[in-house]
């Protein structure tokens, strides 16, 4: 059985995208997936972002950290898959802005209390989102971004996908990426990324 640990921001759409597919697969083999919280917000503290969307990207990074956060110490670590579930469905495929009501929704669906979204303002948990990027960091071994896959122990960043790969070429990529994560000599393989995901409702 292969043990993954999948690094994610929760508004990167290539991590949602990568998620979607590992999750699936990771069950059709009888493989583990456990899920941690990174954020971009922090990566990028340094960096003037580049535009105002990048701006509001960041912040929602920010805020949204910070409930994962919350929900972790109220529920510990399992509360991070079903309320990653939770907030893609609505974030990256409904389009829905994270406002605070919103985010209470998602927390209940996720079989967590509403009022945790009260933390989306609350910068006391922003030390412990700092703690959980840098967790991140200190697995890749170096900088970098979401997402980043640890497979048996062995990390890197990415995958990068540009959409939810299915069936055959779901399969396949799977395979590959076990065998490159069990490969020792192999570092790194990349190419344009084409654009940000789209995802249908």
């Amino acid at each position: 059985m292969n043990r993954f640990d999948f690094y994610f921001d929760p508004v990167c759409p290539f991590a949602w995208a990568a998620s979607r597919w590992l999750a699936d697969q990771a069950g059709r083999h009888d493989d583990s997936v456990d899920w941690h919280v990174m954020s971009l917000a922090v990566l990028n503290e340094d960096r003037e972002p580049a535009s105002d969307q990048q701006r509001r990207q960041l912040d929602t990074s920010r805020r949204l950290g910070r409930v994962f956060m919350a929900a972790v110490a109220k529920n510990g670590a399992d509360a991070i898959g079903p309320l990653y579930s939770a907030v893609g469905r609505r974030f990256h495929h409904a389009g829905d802005e994270m406002t605070p009501a919103v985010v209470s929704e998602i927390l209940v669906e996720a079989g967590l209390p509403g009022e945790l979204a009260e933390a989306m303002d609350d910068d006391s948990f922003d030390d412990a989102l700092r703690t959980a990027h840098q967790r991140s960091q200190d697995v890749l071994g170096e900088t970098g971004g979401s997402p980043i896959t640890g497979i048996n122990g062995t990390h890197f960043f990415g995958p990068v996908l540009s959409d939810i790969p299915t069936g055959d070429e779901a399969e396949a990529l799977y395979s590959a990426i076990v065998t490159l994560g069990a490969t020792s000599a192999f570092s790194q393989l990349k190419r344009p990324t084409g654009g940000k995901p789209t995802f249908s409702a």
